[in-house]
């Protein structure tokens, strides 16, 4: 088969190769969130409070322990559940439990969920807790914001601050 053949149907395949691309990257058309919606995203990290308090031992407990093992206090390494609640307009929206990774549950506790709602203003209350109490939250947010259709609100935990976040 000659040079210049060869050139002419390596072209024409690149060229078919090159037009399904095109045709396949803006068709069918693809849409993130319907039209006059909005989302609220959870994303942070945050290590939680420990499940349980550190005891001290007494000296009599140190001297029955080994020299390398006597650390005055005593500490569970477990840690609580991260619990988040978001109300929207006085409406409870959603509840989420986020347990610690790790074989003995001590790991950073990663958020991350996401909820449509509906474009427009909204009163939204974010509360979260990280300690092992029932009920109640440690952390709580409270603000009125406006969604625009298609725009994400990103709410987010400032470990240095110590303090709930809207974006």
């Amino acid at each position: 088969m000659p040079d210049y053949l060869r050139w002419m149907l390596q072209g024409v395949c690149y060229a078919l190769f090159c037009s399904i691309i095109m045709v396949y990257s803006t068709k069918p058309a693809y849409t993130y969130l319907p039209p006059g919606q909005g989302e609220i995203k959870l994303a942070f990290k945050h290590a939680s409070q420990r499940k349980e308090a550190c005891t001290e031992r007494t000296p009599q407990q140190l001297m029955a322990l080994p020299p390398n093992m006597r650390r005055k206090s005593e500490c569970s390494r477990e840690r609580a559940n991260v619990v988040v609640d978001i109300i929207l307009d006085d409406q409870h929206m959603a509840q989420q439990t986020f347990g610690p990774p790790g074989l003995h549950r001590d790991g950073t506790v990663f958020v991350y969920s996401k909820f449509p709602l509906p474009a427009g203003e909204h009163q939204l209350t974010v509360g979260m807790r990280n300690s092992a109490r029932e009920q109640g939250h440690d952390f709580s947010k409270s603000a009125r914001v406006t969604i625009q259709p298609g725009q994400l609100l990103v709410v987010g935990f400032d470990d240095i601050k110590m303090e709930l976040t809207f974006h």
